[in-house]
């Protein structure tokens, strides 16, 4: 116990010497490298069955956990670290007088190094395990070897990461044998943090292979609500398990620090996630790609045509085409509603790039293109812009996400997902002129796209592609006229849709003043009777939807 002052109440320096290892892993990763290390030091090497036989077959001394405790491994291996002879010497606090009588009395000698990396649930998950599986693949033992080591960080370090060996080697060797205190805190916050994140993967795995329902209590804080049905889905207590996929350059501004993460527990072979996504040419993509995309992929995964094309800019669509016939249509449809904006934008696609559509893609400046797959010919042409990222992604999967969440200063706001457009049950025509048939095609289409675009939003469509979009205006009116002043093109059979109701018949006014025949709305103004009057004095036909689609 050298390694302590003489009133045996702090370590010296804060500094522990390496005499004894536990070692109990499921990664061999580095294993060798980091024993060969301790045993240069003079450390003993306890280690458990598997984790025994690889490091006997490198060559090296250990002891088996059993010679420690005499007690053998039992349940299938379900029971081997858990014995007091191993707990005690990991949370043995040896400049407590009380601890080393407690240890000197039970023969328990204290542990300075725990390596320990835990069952690899996640690695069995996506393997398609089923439930059964799974189970037998939770770590108990290893969670506990992490939580208690970490919690007697002061005498002791966990490696519960392979990529720490390195670091540990390096800290060791640079106070001649000792482990630095700073270094065992920063083990310790880390192993906390995965057995965190490995609990909550469990948790929401298990919930969803085990069907287990849970439901909200009545406490509300301080928000209250009068329909509770809307959040009877979401959990009372919601726990996000995280890895870092990546870093990224920046965030949205040179000086702000970003990084990718995933949530552990999506099944990635199963739905479109952004973790599948693959980036295979150009600059790295960065946090405002990375946005882009997603909001171009929630919006083209609303419609059900063989080709659509949206291009997209500041998490905005800029412009929509949807085409039969081939994809080079939809992007040509999409770009001709508003030539200016692409330029630095992105495009998302549904189908393969042709080389018709390379070559018209080639003529813009864009950050990203992502489409489910690329000629060989298109991909050699857009290959010749050197910082053009090329992504693919698989249009034909679900979105990965039913919860929506939102960071707040202290806390996260948690929504379901807005996963329909229309109800066509629910619409109600309202006016004297109705809409045909092809203007309802229209309004579909104008409403999907509303859906995606800022509060309060306008959109200006015909049946194959956005005419105009504004969107982020603090009134109704403005952004009805913005969006009518930026059209370029005819407004044969065009429909302005709205995400929200119209307050006054004012915007129905400048509506007509542009010869717009078809307004399509969700209704529930107290104020509807005058907007419908005066869409039936200028011949307009509108319907109402009975669903609002703000986006804050």
């Amino acid at each position: 116990m050298s390694h302590y002052s003489a009133n045996l109440s702090q370590p010296v320096n804060n500094l522990i010497k390496i005499r004894r290892a536990l070692i109990s892993v499921s990664n061999k990763s580095g294993l060798q490298e980091l024993c060969v290390f301790l045993n240069q030091l003079g450390c003993q090497i306890v280690a458990t069955s598997s984790t025994y036989k690889a490091i006997i077959e490198f060559g090296l001394p250990c002891n088996s956990v059993d010679s420690i405790t005499n007690f053998p491994e039992i349940l299938g291996g379900r029971v081997k670290t858990l014995h007091p002879k191993i707990f005690g010497g990991i949370l043995g606090r040896e400049y407590l007088e009380s601890d080393r009588a407690d240890m000197l009395a039970n023969g328990i000698e204290v542990f300075d190094v725990v390596v320990c990396n835990l069952y690899p649930f996640q690695e069995v998950l996506r393997k398609g395990a089923n439930a059964e599986e799974l189970v037998e693949n939770i770590d108990i033992g290893g969670v506990s070897l992490l939580r208690a080591a970490a919690k007697n960080h002061a005498s002791i370090s966990i490696l519960s990461d392979t990529n720490d060996y390195k670091k540990f080697i390096e800290n060791v060797s640079s106070y001649n044998g000792f482990v630095s205190l700073s270094f065992r805190k920063q083990l310790a916050i880390k192993a906390f943090r995965e057995t965190a994140a490995y609990d909550e993967l469990i948790s929401a795995t298990l919930d969803k292979s085990l069907n287990v329902e849970f439901s909200l209590s009545s406490k509300l804080g301080p928000v209250r609500s009068e329909n509770l049905k809307a959040i009877d889905t979401l959990p009372e207590s919601i726990s996000l398990s995280l890895c870092k996929i990546q870093p990224l350059r920046y965030g949205e501004n040179p000086h702000q620090n970003a990084a990718f993460y995933a949530l552990s527990d999506i099944d990635v072979q199963n739905v479109c996630s952004l973790t599948n996504m693959k980036c295979f040419h150009g600059k790295e993509l960065s946090y405002n790609n990375v946005l882009d995309i997603e909001h171009a992929i929630r919006l083209v995964s609303e419609f059900k045509e063989n080709h659509v094309a949206v291009i997209l800019k500041h998490n905005t669509p800029c412009g929509v085409g949807v085409s039969s016939k081939s994809i080079a249509d939809a992007y040509i449809a999409a770009f001709e509603s508003d030539p200016v904006s692409p330029f630095g934008g992105i495009v998302c696609l549904t189908t393969q790039v042709s080389i018709e559509l390379a070559k018209k893609l080639y003529e813009t400046f864009l950050e990203v293109i992502i489409a489910p797959s690329f000629e060989n010919g298109a991909l050699d042409l857009l290959q010749k812009k050197k910082n053009l990222r090329l992504a693919t992604y698989d249009s034909s999967l679900p979105l990965a996400n039913k919860t929506i969440f939102t960071h707040v200063q202290g806390g996260f706001l948690a929504q379901s997902s807005n996963d329909f457009v229309i109800n066509m049950e629910n619409i109600t025509y309202p006016t004297l002129t109705k809409p045909s048939a092809d203007i309802i095609k229209a309004m579909t289409l104008g409403m999907t796209v509303v859906k995606h675009v800022r509060s309060n939003a306008i959109v200006l469509a015909n049946s194959q592609q956005t005419l105009a979009i504004a969107g982020g205006f603090t009134n109704r009116v403005d952004a009805v006229q913005n969006c009518l002043s930026k059209n370029r093109l005819s407004l044969d059979n065009a429909i302005l849709a709205s995400d929200a109701f119209f307050p006054f018949p004012d915007s129905i006014q400048i509506i007509n003043k542009f010869g717009i025949k078809h307004i399509v709305q969700p209704g529930g103004s107290v104020q509807d009777s005058e907007v419908i009057k005066a869409c039936n004095e200028y011949g307009i036909s509108m319907i109402f939807t009975g669903n609002r689609h703000f986006k804050h």
